[in-house]
């Protein structure tokens, strides 16, 4: 199977600014792997880049144009190694290939047709206090609001966002951002604000912490992001947190995602389904394993003005999949 890539530069409709840093653009990488398509989202927070995606590819080069058979995806994720984000465009890429070999959506080949798929939230960014009306305004389309958070002003920004948007679904990722006593202050006067749950709110390492917040009873469920990359990880949160936010790029696609929900689960904790920003390919992806999920956060398409791809459908905040064979993912 021959392997092709480029580096896509892809321009966000807003300077996209979470407590990590802020960015204008991302540096996907888009793939085929014979028949397959496949994207790399990296983040730089995880240690991943364009170029290392780039270089564990060719790292990979003689196991992959060896390939002759899409359905041998897990003797060949066995034998790769490194990138998540690499992994996960190659596990796409071949659940892609076998899709379209077999005649069949991908959605379809893992027995997950007829579920019902949660709608998606959209995202409003960290912005100044005089934009964030507007932000809110114009995603009006969008009933479910991920609003993220991580500054001196976090009570307020929720504030103004639920006086310009009263009837709107809330949820609130503070990226790792917050201490556990300005998690115990804050998460009770955000859930008076109606705010549904709390994502990531102390840092990826920060167990006891989360452990502290659970003992609390805190009136809004808890879910771990940047916690969260292999399956293993979901069990040492189990007794942490409500739920787990499960995004292909983190757990090296496909496969990964489903054994990190299947994992998450078995711990009795609730689903979320994200996405880096990426395109309709990554997404759409993700969006086949929608009905396996509790709350769905695959907004990725549309922060982006530059999406070289179709795919998944947004009617407003509702998913149609492609009924296309595989991704069903076609050139825009």
């Amino acid at each position: 199977m021959r392997l092709t890539y480029e580096t896509r530069e892809l321009q966000l409709r807003h300077t996209f600014h979470i407590a990590h840093g802020a960015s204008a653009t991302r540096r996907n990488v888009l793939m085929r792997l014979g028949e397959g398509l496949g994207e790399a989202a990296p983040v730089a927070y995880h240690g991943e880049s364009a170029e290392g995606v780039v270089a564990a590819l060719e790292q990979w080069r003689p196991e992959l144009e060896r390939l002759d058979d899409p359905a041998a995806i897990a003797w060949l994720m066995q034998r790769i190694d490194g990138s998540r984000a690499a992994r996960a465009a190659v596990d796409l890429a071949l659940h892609d290939a076998l899709g379209k070999r077999l005649g069949s959506p991908l959605y379809a080949m893992l027995g997950l047709r007829g579920l019902p798929l949660p709608p998606t939230s959209f995202t409003i960014a960290i912005t100044a206090p005089e934009e964030l009306e507007a932000r809110v305004q114009a995603a009006a389309s969008y009933p479910i609001l991920k609003v993220k958070l991580g500054t001196e002003r976090d009570l307020a920004i929720v504030q103004t966002i639920r006086a310009a948007a009263p009837q709107a679904v809330i949820r609130v990722d503070a990226n790792a951002a917050w201490t556990v006593p300005q998690a115990l202050q804050l998460i009770p006067q955000l859930a008076e604000l109606g705010v549904e749950l709390i994502e990531q709110p102390l840092a990826v390492d920060d167990l006891a912490g989360m452990r502290e917040l659970q003992r609390a009873a805190l009136p809004l469920p808890i879910i771990a992001d940047e916690s969260v990359k292999a399956p293993a990880d979901i069990m040492w949160l189990a007794d942490a947190v409500d739920g787990v936010n499960i995004k292909l790029m983190k757990t090296g696609g496909i496969r990964g995602a489903l054994a990190a929900i299947e994992t998450a689960r078995s711990s009795g904790l609730k689903i979320m389904l994200g996405c880096m920003v990426e395109t309709s390919l990554g997404a759409t992806a993700a969006a086949h394993l929608t009905g396996l999920a509790d709350w769905v956060d695959l907004d990725g398409p549309l922060l982006i003005v530059n999406d070289p791809f179709r795919g998944v459908r947004f009617n407003g905040a509702q998913l149609t999949l492609p009924e296309e064979p595989g991704l069903g993912v076609v050139a825009a």
